[in-house]
């Protein structure tokens, strides 16, 4: 949500897919305000939204045509679930060929951790942050009190996104650009 959130103050026109009944579970997460999170009025500023229910075919079809008409398709599901969805790369790509397609996890997309869930401490924890805000070695390590690894992921897969836009200006070719929160 950060990424977009990102692309959305700079004036893209980002679209945000929520499931139907209570939508983004952030919706309602921590400090509410008119029956809205703090976080997710935050990072979702800027943003439009439609309620899709991925599980329906008709459903599937109205993402898709959209797609055809948008530049960026930005997805955070563990690997494999837009394909059984039909709605990966190549799925997507049918229907739209400029489409910039991106795909954060959180571990990438091979290997013996690919499919596990993933939040920001697990990352901070595997990637050394813990023991660094600890101090040393030998002290206790620590989590740091704000989402770092999100925050990253999120500068990186934007930054990301306006680099493969220019690519695709100047080549003509659009991307499936792949990011994983471990290794931003």
């Amino acid at each position: 949500p950060f990424a977009t959130m990102i692309l959305a103050d700079q004036g893209a026109d980002v679209i945000k897919v929520e499931p139907p009944g209570s939508g983004d579970f952030t919706r309602t997460a921590g400090n509410q305000q008119g029956g809205l999170s703090a976080s997710f009025l935050n990072n979702n500023r800027n943003k439009r939204s439609v309620v899709l229910d991925l599980k329906r075919a008709d459903h599937i079809a109205a993402l898709k045509r959209i797609a055809g008409t948008c530049d960026v398709m930005v997805q955070n599901f563990r690997p494999g679930v837009v394909e059984r969805l039909g709605i990966g790369y190549e799925d997507m790509r049918a229907v739209n060929p400029r489409l910039v397609y991106v795909s954060i996890s959180g571990f990438g997309e091979v290997g013996p951790w690919s499919h596990k869930p993933v939040y920001d401490p697990i990352i901070q924890a595997l990637s050394g942050l813990c023991s660094v805000q600890g101090g040393s070695d030998e002290r206790r390590p620590r989590l740091i009190r704000t989402i770092v690894p999100d925050k990253v992921t999120a500068l990186t897969a934007a930054q990301a996104i306006t680099a493969a836009l220019l690519v695709r200006e100047r080549s003509g070719v659009a991307q499936h650009v792949r990011l994983s929160m471990l290794d931003s």
